[in-house]
């Protein structure tokens, strides 16, 4: 039997509550509009273009 690959769990940096929808990077929870590193998943602020954990190159609405 073939194992599923896990996907990873993302959780809002603003209420820690679990983001249902992570491709969507939106909290339902709180209503906030998350941006996630592509590479690292970690949270990056909404005005950086590099990521300030991994220095992936975020790529956005207004970049």
């Amino acid at each position: 039997m073939a194992e599923q690959e896990e996907k990873k769990r993302l959780f809002c940096p603003y209420c820690d509550e679990e983001m249902i929808v992570p491709e969507g990077a939106y909290c339902q929870a709180c209503g906030i509009v998350a941006f996630y590193c592509p590479k690292c998943r970690k949270p990056v602020p909404r005005d950086k273009r590099e990521c300030p954990y991994c220095g992936a190159e975020i790529k956005g609405e207004n970049n």
